[in-house]
């Protein structure tokens, strides 16, 4: 049995870098036992104290004990790469290091994770010192987009750690996304999440698509980010999207997947059944203060995902933000389409496999619980939005091609 002890900090515009909880890791071999986790107290009498995962950890006194059968909780899970992104850490720290560590150790993936991370979290082992960063400058974009295309193969002989450190492997969900390699950049203007384009992988032009779908988003009502695409960067394109969970004082917003509010309490494996659209509803509902706000949102989101025909609405691409005191849905983030006939979406509706197109939804009356006449207005909404497609893809410079093919799957 191994134990590991770690000091968990916030850096939020109420908590600027404040240890707020104590966390402990028991492990057996590979095989993750049991977590323990504890509220300072000076943390609990703050004002403005929140709990940190309002499903598993509400706020209170005294430890809480969190049982693991083959699943990890929420804090660590959203906390840590995926699978995808722990195998090449665990490269990294071979590469760089000749040492050895175990892809499946929570204790030895907790060891590799950098300074560098979407949201306020920071696991530090017990007694050291937390830092926040924003990554590296954006001139060092291209020795990240090389790193980037030699890690789509993670047993690629030829791996220069230098470059592999710059890449943001976090787990899907927590803003980014699943595993496509990224990077944490920032220059004088702000701070930026860098999407690369997959050179064998990717069925469009990735950058110019996303960006696209995100100003069209926009159009329809959503709260998503912004970004521009960097070109002729090692003879491909770069997609920098503006990072909304921080702060213009460089603070940062906490993120708690959908995935993770999920969790099995007895096991703290993800979900074991169907994932639908009203699961996710049903979280808005128990934890967000503005109900009705981020259950509109939501309706949008289901209802363009599926004219755009994203069907990569997996529970880890949703989150939950805190921010002004409070939980809401956060901004939607990987809005790209599947040029794929025939593709099922990963959330359901109700008990149906496929949500309701923008056209169906006005039909049907009340969704998530709001009014009829709400429903008709973001149906519309989205109607006309995705509607004008090719204007966002030439406004983007998508090719002609791409924006076509892109067009044809379109389920208005």
């Amino acid at each position: 049995m191994t134990r590991a002890r770690y000091d968990v900090y916030l850096n939020t515009p109420d908590f600027p870098i404040t240890h707020v909880a104590d966390l402990a890791v028991d492990e057996d071999g590979e095989v993750l036992n049991q977590v323990g986790f504890r509220y300072q107290s000076k943390y609990l009498v703050a004002p403005n104290a929140f709990s940190l995962d309002p499903a598993q950890l509400p706020l209170g006194p005294g430890e809480i004990q969190l049982q693991c059968r083959n699943g990890i909780p929420a804090l660590i899970d959203d906390y840590l790469p995926d699978a995808w992104g722990r195998r090449v850490m665990v490269r990294l720290a071979r590469a760089r290091h000749q040492t050895d560590f175990n892809a499946n150790s929570v204790i030895d993936s907790l060891a590799l994770v950098g300074n560098s991370r979407i949201g306020a979290l920071a696991i530090v082992s017990k007694g050291g010192s937390p830092q926040y960063n924003q990554g590296e400058t954006v001139a060092s974009i291209a020795e990240a987009e090389l790193a980037a295309q030699r890690i789509d193969d993670i047993e690629h002989s030829d791996i220069d750690p230098s470059g592999l450190s710059l890449l943001y492997l976090a787990n899907s969900g927590t803003g980014v996304g699943g595993a496509r390699p990224k990077a944490l950049l920032h220059d004088e203007k702000g701070s930026y999440l860098a999407k690369f384009n997959r050179q064998h992988a990717d069925p469009y032009n990735n950058a110019r698509v996303e960006l696209a779908c995100l100003r069209m988003a926009r159009a329809a009502g959503l709260q998503v980010s912004d970004g521009y695409v960097l070109e002729g960067i090692n003879g491909r394109e770069v997609l920098l999207l503006e990072r909304f969970d921080v702060t213009p004082s460089d603070r940062r917003h906490h993120l708690i997947t959908v995935n993770g509010l999920l969790k099995e309490t007895s096991t703290q494996r993800d979900v074991g059944r169907a994932f639908r659209y009203d699961m996710i509803a049903e979280q808005i509902a128990r934890y967000a203060v503005n109900i009705e706000e981020s259950l509109t949102q939501l309706l949008r989101l289901m209802l363009f995902n599926v004219a755009i025909h994203n069907t990569d609405d997996h529970e880890r691409n949703f989150s939950l933000i805190h921010r002004q005191g409070q939980y809401q849905l956060a901004p939607a983030y990987d809005l790209v389409p599947s040029v794929t006939a025939g593709s099922y979406h990963a959330a359901g509706y109700h008990y149906t496999v496929t949500p309701p197109r923008p056209t169906d939804a006005i039909k049907q009356g009340k969704v998530f619980g709001l009014p009829k006449t709400i429903v008709g207005q973001i149906s519309e909404q989205v109607i006309d939005a995705v509607s004008r497609w090719q204007e966002f893809a030439a406004s983007t410079e998508v090719g002609e091609q791409d924006a076509e093919r892109i067009e044809k799957m379109q389920q208005l």
